[in-house]
């Protein structure tokens, strides 16, 4: 079996060992030029954005890199916060222009950092976050992505190009429908009626240690903006960092209040809103620019909130 390879200069794995011990020698390689990065990063005073500033697109492709960085690292924060991440072995990702390349790169959070270890999503920074090429190529930052981020993402990406920001979360309700034997998302709630023909089921789950596998998630996913992930999790995909975060909370939400309504009466006690009723909520909460302006809400008052603290997560 061949892996992809996700390490800077070398070529694909031919076994597993292989691969761990190209991230050992990475990482030894590595280690000083990351402390020193550290040492001059920590002296340097940066200006955070305001929100407005950081929900703006920039046209200076370094300036957008570190724009779709900062808010990544957010996010990593605010999943955190939430719980909604399985200890640092989930992925949240955005394709940025690359700061020194005309392509662009694939930004994650490393899996393995040269000091040895992960990186806890409660201290993920802008500056830390690795941007990576097509093949899973390390092009920015120091580090090594995690394999299955690297198969996950890359791959799904092959199948839909357009995924601008992937999400792929354990969150503990929406984890626990998709085990069920019927894992449907019922309509009963104002958040259920949100994803209204709007999620996929998929009921073939492998492993994800080769790209292959993201392609065939990425199909499964087709037209729609979330995958049930069926006794894995789930993955989301958006335009923006802020709608792809506020989709994994209020995915989580509609997930959990179904779940608890079974559990306290049954899931034939369980009574779903009439149809229109459904297709009207749905329609007041996505139609037009809606869905985008109450994500930036949600999201920008927690960037308010980091900024006031004067937080190193935009470093």
């Amino acid at each position: 079996q061949t892996f992809i390879s996700i390490l800077p200069d070398v070529g694909q794995f031919n076994t597993c060992r292989e691969m761990r011990l190209n991230i050992a020698r990475t990482a030894i390689k590595s280690h000083g030029l990351w402390q020193q990065g550290v040492r001059n990063l920590s002296s340097t005073k940066l200006s955070i954005p305001t929100a407005t500033e950081a929900r703006t697109p920039k046209s200076d492709p370094k300036e957008e890199n570190l724009r779709l960085r900062q808010n990544l690292a957010l996010s990593y924060r605010l999943i955190d916060d939430h719980a909604l991440n399985e200890g640092s072995c989930n992925h949240l990702t955005v394709m940025a222009p690359g700061r020194s390349s005309t392509g662009e790169v694939m930004l994650i959070a490393p899996g393995f950092v040269p000091e040895g270890g992960g990186v806890d999503w409660s201290m993920v920074q802008a500056s830390g976050i690795l941007g990576l090429g097509p093949e899973g190529q390390v092009l920015e930052g120091e580090g090594v992505p995690e394999l299955s981020g690297a198969c996950i993402h890359l791959g799904v990406r092959r199948s839909k190009p357009g995924a601008k920001v992937v999400m792929h979360t354990h969150t503990p309700y929406a984890t626990a429908l998709g085990c069920l034997e019927d894992p449907s998302l019922l309509m009963i709630h104002q958040n259920s009626c949100r994803f209204l023909g709007r999620c996929a089921w998929d009921n073939g789950y492998q492993p994800a240690t080769e790209i292959a596998e993201g392609e065939r998630l990425g199909m499964v996913l087709g037209d729609k903006d979330i995958l049930f992930m069926c006794h894995h999790g789930t993955l989301v995909v958006a335009d923006t960092v802020h709608a792809a975060f506020d989709e994994v909370y209020y995915l989580e939400r509609a997930c959990m209040t179904q779940l608890l309504a079974m559990g306290a009466a049954g899931r034939n006690a369980i009574k779903e809103m009439p149809v229109a009723v459904q297709e009207a909520t749905k329609e007041a909460a996505v139609a037009g620019d809606t869905l985008d302006k109450y994500a930036a809400k949600h999201f920008y008052a927690k960037w308010n909130k980091y900024r006031a603290l004067h937080s190193d997560v935009f470093q």
